[in-house]
C-alpha cells in the first residue's frame, strides 16, 4: 500500500530541501541543517570521484596516499555529503570547483573551494558550472587576468556564460555575461575576458552564430568561422583554425589565425599567425579533441576512430604541423593529456591491445610507458613534475590500482587496496 504523507509535511521537507546558499548535511541529529564551511582539500594535487563509493570524494596527496576528502561545517564540527561528487572543475591556482547531484548536467549543490585552506563558497545564487558544450573532455570553467571566472550555466533548457567577481569573497558577485537572448552552445574567455562563443537566438536554432562579447562590453559576429571553434593559446589569447582550399590530395595546408581585440575602441580582428600542412582529415571541432597544452605549445588530438591525427597548430616555430598517431605504434586513440613537457596517448594498437606512449614533442620520440594488455586505463593526469598518474584495470588480477610514472618512466603503484574505478580525475596543482 502507498504510503501517504500530510500536506504539510511535504511542504516542511520541500522547504528543508531548498534553503539557499546551505546544503544538507547530516549531524547530530536527523534533518538537522548546517552550512559546509570547508573540505579537507589543502594537500591534494589530484581529486577523484569513484562510483559507488557512499558519496565520498578522494584526494591524492603530495605524499601520494589516496584519502578520502573530509568535511567541516562552519562551526568546524565534521559532517558528511548526502549527495554524490559528480565534478570537478580546477579554476585557477587558487580555487576549485567541486559540484554534487545526480550526474555533471544535473547538479544540485556546488562549491567555491579556496586551495590554501579548504574554505568553500556556495555557488547557489550564481548557477552551478556545466560541460561546455556538453563534452566532458572539453575546457569549461575559464579566469581572467583579473581573477574573475567564466563559465556556462544552465538556464531553463538553455545556457548562459556566467561572470563571477571573487574579489570580495564575502560577497562574490555574479554578471550574466552573454546577451540575454542568446543561447550558448560553447565559449572560451582570453586572459582579456573577452568570450568568443558559438550559439543561437534563445527558442530559434535557425538563428545561429560565431560571436565575440568583447570585455568592453561590445558584440561581434563573424570574426571567427562557424565550423571551426576557437581556442586559447599558451598566451592567454584567442586563436582558431582553418583550411585555406578544398584539398585535392592527402595534404592539407592550414591556416591558424590570432584574434586581437583593440583595447581602446573594443574591434576583435583576426590575422594569420602561423600556415603550415598537414596530412589527413583535419576538424577542428574542439570539444571532440583533446586539447594539450604544454610548455609553449597546443595540440588538438582527434579521438575520433576515422579521424586519428595530432595537430600541433601553436609552438615556439609558430608553423603548423600534422601527425598521424601510427607514428606511436597506434591504430585508434582513446584519451590524451599534457604535462609542460611531454603528451601522453591512450589508445590501442592494430591488434587491439592497450597501448599507453609518452611524446616529446620537441623530436616527436615517443616511450611505451606499458607493456601490452598489462592493464586495462580508466582514465589519467599529469602532475607538476611530468609524472603521469593513472587508474587502471590490472589484467594479471583484476584489481583496480592507482599508478604513477615518474618522468624517469619508472612506475609505481600508489593505492591497490581500495580498488576503485575513477569516472573524474582532476589535477588541481
Amino acid at each position: 500500500m502507498a504510503r501517504v504523507f500530510s500536506r504539510a509535511l511535504i511542504v516542511l521537507l520541500t522547504v528543508l530541501l531548498v534553503v539557499g546558499g546551505v546544503a544538507l548535511l547530516p549531524s547530530c541529529g536527523e534533518g538537522e541543517q548546517v552550512t559546509l564551511g570547508k573540505m579537507h582539500i589543502i594537500d591534494a594535487t589530484h581529486l577523484f570521484i569513484a562510483p559507488g563509493s557512499a558519496n565520498k570524494l578522494f584526494k591524492i596527496t603530495e605524499a601520494g596516499y589516496i584519502q578520502e576528502v573530509t568535511y567541516e561545517d562552519e562551526n568546524g564540527n565534521n559532517v558528511t555529503m548526502v549527495e554524490e561528487p559528480v565534478a570537478i572543475y580546477d579554476v585557477d591556482p587558487e580555487y576549485v570547483i567541486v559540484c554534487f547531484g545526480e550526474n555533471e548536467f544535473d547538479i544540485s549543490e556546488g562549491y567555491l573551494v579556496r586551495k590554501t585552506d579548504g574554505a568553500v563558497f556556495s555557488l547557489e545564487n550564481a548557477g552551478f558550472p556545466s560541460p561546455n558544450g556538453g563534452y566532458k573532455n572539453a575546457e569549461s570553467v575559464f579566469t581572467d587576468s583579473s581573477g574573475d571566472i567564466f563559465y556556462m550555466a544552465q538556464s531553463g533548457e538553455e545556457a548562459e556564460i556566467i561572470k563571477l567577481n571573487t574579489q570580495n569573497m564575502d560577497s562574490i558577485t555574479k554578471t550574466v555575461y552573454s546577451p540575454s537572448g542568446d543561447n550558448v552552445w560553447i565559449f572560451i574567455v582570453d586572459k582579456d575576458g573577452n568570450a568568443a562563443y558559438l550559439g543561437c537566438v534563445k527558442g530559434d536554432t535557425s538563428r545561429k552564430f560565431a560571436r565575440i562579447r568583447t570585455a568592453q562590453g561590445g558584440i561581434y559576429d563573424d570574426v571567427f568561422d562557424f565550423h571551426n571553434t576557437p581556442w586559447l593559446g599558451v598566451d592567454g589569447l584567442i586563436y582558431w583554425a582553418y583550411l585555406d582550399a578544398e584539398p585535392e590530395s592527402l595534404e592539407f595546408t592550414v591556416v591558424v589565425e590570432k584574434i586581437s581585440i583593440n583595447a581602446t575602441s573594443g574591434v576583435p580582428t583576426s590575422s594569420v599567425y602561423s600556415v603550415g600542412v598537414v596530412e589527413g582529415d583535419f576538424d577542428l571541432w574542439i570539444p571532440a579533441c583533446h586539447k594539450l597544452e604544454l610548455q609553449g605549445r597546443v595540440l588538438l588530438a582527434q579521438s575520433d576512430p576515422c579521424k586519428n591525427h595530432i595537430f600541433e597548430l601553436y609552438n615556439p616555430a609558430n608553423s603548423a604541423r600534422g601527425l598521424n598517431i601510427a607514428a606511436f605504434n597506434l591504430s585508434r586513440m582513446y584519451s590524451a593529456v599534457a604535462s609542460d613537457n611531454f603528451y601522453y596517448l591512450h589508445g590501442s594498437n592494430s591488434s587491439t591491445n592497450e597501448v599507453l606512449v609518452k611524446v616529446d614533442p620537441t623530436d616527436d620520440s615517443y616511450t611505451a610507458l606499458l607493456n601490452t594488455d598489462e592493464y586495462y586505463i580508466y582514465t589519467m593526469s599529469t602532475s607538476s613534475s611530468d609524472e603521469l598518474i593513472f587508474n587502471a584495470l590490472r589484467m594479471s588480477d583484476g584489481v583496480k590500482v592507482i599508478g604513477k610514472f615518474d618522468v624517469s618512466g619508472n612506475l609505481t603503484i600508489l593505492d591497490e587496496e581500495s580498488d576503485v574505478e575513477m569516472v573524474v580525475l582532476e589535477r588541481i596543482q
